[in-house]
């Protein structure tokens, strides 16, 4: 018998226990369909095996692996308060113009109702002004009126104006130049799952765990790394950067395509991460989102010192001076071996032969979309010698 019984198994209990008490019953009478007894017996089957169907219901919605649908919600906010993500709204930028200059301004408002070629409505989120004697383009930013990923409008698709503006001139046109981004579907249950299952040991705020799963909570978001700044000695330095990136990233970095105006278009993706961090970012610690993939580079230094210094001490600022300018990279730019060893060149104590950087031999280059970044664990030095624990201690000071 399985862990939970099935209806045969109930049927079959039921008519061995008859048999059991009534010896004037024979086994074929209760198996065979349609006589009193086997009516009895099947109707009494059934009602257990729906009993049993819903103590299963029951029993799996109270263990993570198995809660489904309604139940791993109630599992999700009932132990770690937990919502799942409701679907998000696709955003993105579109221009408006003119083919003839107009003779005076007019407000375009905010809510302005657009659509696609193929019905999906927009309306812009902000309130802004074409100005007189100009054919624009004036840049608007809008949001999907539904959400779910199939509110993505592709390149040159919002083209239809559907409100009236009062005061606009003919001819007046509408169009986006990149595609939207950020739309995504409700949260399912995989990915609801894996929230919970990082939920504790993310529990404390402030650490980098906790704002990669606090940026994941933002619907839209569906990658996140966090990356602290360090000042020269290679000590946390009140910063953070946090690498997220929607589907719409993802789809660039893995065509190798991008656009200039993405930057402006994922900012408010970026800057509705900022807002959620509020109560997860630690008092007084600055956090910026980057809209990126992000690709994670280990660098290996071969340094000389200066005579009478203490290498330990200047080992250390130079392998910050290498994360810190990795990670002041754009999306899409190179690690250039040539401009690490420039700035390798504020360290004191360092002689600079030009041949520092001994890992990687080149320069790196990212796929469009992609970020590089490095940590203080990613970077190693020879001849550091002494332990470097010292400059760890947020009291040491340094002297050279």
């Amino acid at each position: 018998m399985a862990e939970f019984p099935t209806r045969n198994d109930l049927f079959r209990i039921a008519r061995d226990t008859v048999l059991g008490l009534n010896a004037q019953l024979s086994a074929q009478a209760v198996q065979r369909d349609g006589t009193d007894v086997n009516i009895m017996l099947a109707a009494a089957s059934a009602m257990g095996d729906a009993v049993v169907g819903q103590s299963m219901m029951v029993c799996s919605g109270q263990f993570l692996d198995s809660a489904e649908g309604d139940a791993l919600d109630r599992y999700a906010f009932d132990r770690f308060g937990l919502v799942r993500k409701p679907a998000a709204p696709s955003l993105g930028t579109v221009q408006f113009s003119l083919t003839v200059a107009s003779i005076t301004s007019f407000a375009i408002p905010a809510g302005t109702a657009l659509s696609t070629s193929d019905g999906v409505q927009f309306v812009s989120t902000v309130a802004t002004t074409f100005p007189a004697a100009s054919v624009g383009p004036v840049y608007v930013a809008v949001r999907s009126v539904l959400a779910g990923a199939d509110q993505q409008a592709k390149i040159a698709a919002i083209i239809n104006i559907a409100s009236t503006i009062a005061g606009a001139a003919d001819g007046l046109a509408v169009t986006n130049s990149v595609a939207t981004a950020g739309a995504a579907d409700r949260e399912d249950d995989s990915g609801l799952r894996d929230r919970c299952r990082r939920f504790w040991t993310t529990a404390q705020k402030g650490t980098l765990a906790a704002l990669e799963l606090g940026a994941l909570a933002v619907p839209g978001v569906v990658t996140a790394s966090a990356v602290e700044v360090l000042d020269s000695s290679g000590r946390p330095g009140r910063w953070v950067q946090l690498l997220i990136a929607d589907r719409f990233t993802l789809a660039l970095a893995e065509l190798n395509e991008t656009s200039s105006t993405y930057d402006a278009q994922s900012q408010s993706l970026a800057t509705t991460v900022f807002n959620a961090l509020v109560n997860v970012r630690c008092g007084g610690m600055y956090v910026q989102p980057i809209v990126a993939q992000v690709v994670l580079l280990q660098s290996r230094l071969d340094l000389t010192f200066s005579a009478g210094v203490d290498t330990a001490s200047v080992s250390d600022q130079a392998r910050a001076a290498v994360v810190n300018y990795t990670n002041d990279l754009a999306p899409g730019a190179p690690f250039v071996p040539a401009d690490a060893v420039s700035a390798l060149r504020s360290v004191a104590g360092l002689v600079i032969t030009g041949n520092e950087i001994a890992v990687p031999a080149g320069k790196v280059l990212p796929r469009a979309m992609q970020v590089i970044r490095s940590t203080f664990d990613l970077v190693t030095a020879t001849n550091q010698g002494a332990s470097v624990s010292a400059t760890t201690n947020p009291d040491f000071i340094i002297t050279t």
